[in-house]
Formats: C-alpha cells, structure tokens, sequence
C-alpha cells in the first residue's frame, strides 16, 4: 500500500475509532522513513493501539510480573493506546513498546550506552561465539541485543521463554561484574530515550 493511502485510511480509521490501528503485517512491511511520516503526519493529536503481538507480549506479562502490569496499566482509562509517537518501536529490530517509565516498580531497560568498557569486552567475545556457530550464555545474549536496540528485560524474558526473576538475576550480577549500568529510576533514564 503506498503511503498516501495508509495517511488516508488511518485517518477514516481515526474519525471512527478515535484512534488507529496497525496490524502485525502492516508493521512488518513498514519501514523506518514511513514509519516517521506517519508519525509526523499524525504526531500531538493521535493514540495508536498496540500492535496484536504486542498486545500478546502485555498479556503476557499480567501474569509474569503483575506489579510491573499495574505501574504501567492500572491508572489508564484505554489500556494498550499510546501516541502515535511510538509507532517507530515497532519497525525493523526495534523491541516493542519500552517499558523504561515505571513509577512503583525499578525500571530494567538498558540501551548499548549502559554497557561498561568490560562489558564491551565481553560483547565482542560473545560476537566471536555468534560467529562460530557456539551457545550463547544469557548475558552473551543480553549484551549482543543491547548492541543491536535498546530493550527491557520483560521483552528479553518474553521473547526468550525466560523467568523475569532469572533475567533480573542475571542484570544484578552483571553489574557486579561491571559489565552493565543499572538505572532504575525513570528520570534517570529519560536521557537515554530517542523516540
């Protein structure tokens, strides 16, 4: 669909809905510069639903982690809407909605510049195993994500079929190695954030 059409059929969907919608298909097919146009087109006035994948993900993590759940959900009148802004965090090797602004719960969102110069050593041996075709340890895992796109720990667990309580382990031990910088504070974060 060109992109002029997708403008005019989210905006019928938007007088109908009073927000707008993308399927799973129609975000894998986006690319990033559409993705910004329809961002800009629609920016400061329009909710999006989540994508169903990621609706699934949310579900998901009602039972995995339910405080985390309430701090994000529990006050919101429409739950899984959100600017159009973060359209962007669907496309390409994004990792979904960024969970990095919890208020009641510690924040466990990372990007590349939270890994420490050991960290980055240990990156580039988990670089070399990715080559040599080796099993990855879970901080391989994490660090060689975090190089790619800046994710929280519920979407690693989620997309792993990992415990949070394990992953979180794992997060608490790599910064003891100094390996990774922990913030979980959401002001402490919001530098970090490029949406």
């Amino acid at each position: 669909m060109e992109l002029k059409e997708l403008l005019k059929q989210k905006d019928q969907q938007l007088k109908q809905n009073n927000y707008i919608e993308f399927n799973d298909r129609d975000i894998r097919k986006m690319r990033q510069d559409e993705a910004r146009h329809v961002i800009e087109y629609f920016s400061g006035y329009t909710m999006m639903k989540l994508p169903p994948s990621e609706v699934e993900f949310f579900e998901w993590l009602k039972e995995a982690d339910p405080p985390v759940w309430e701090d994000l959900w529990s006050d919101v009148e429409d739950i899984y809407k959100v600017s159009i802004d973060f359209l962007s965090q669907f496309i390409g090797e994004q990792n979904g909605f960024p969970i990095c602004d919890l208020i009641d719960q510690p924040n466990y969102w990372f990007t590349n510049r939270h890994i420490k110069p050991k960290g980055i050593e240990r990156l580039e041996e988990a670089t070399e195993k990715i080559q040599a075709g080796q099993k990855l340890q879970i901080v391989d895992l994490i660090l060689y994500e975090l190089s790619i796109a800046p994710i929280d720990v519920w979407h690693f667990c989620y997309r792993h079929n990992l415990p949070v309580f394990r992953v979180k382990q794992t997060i608490d031990d790599m910064v003891s190695e100094g390996w990774l910088v922990h913030l979980t504070d959401r002001e402490d974060l919001a530098k970090y954030i490029d949406i």
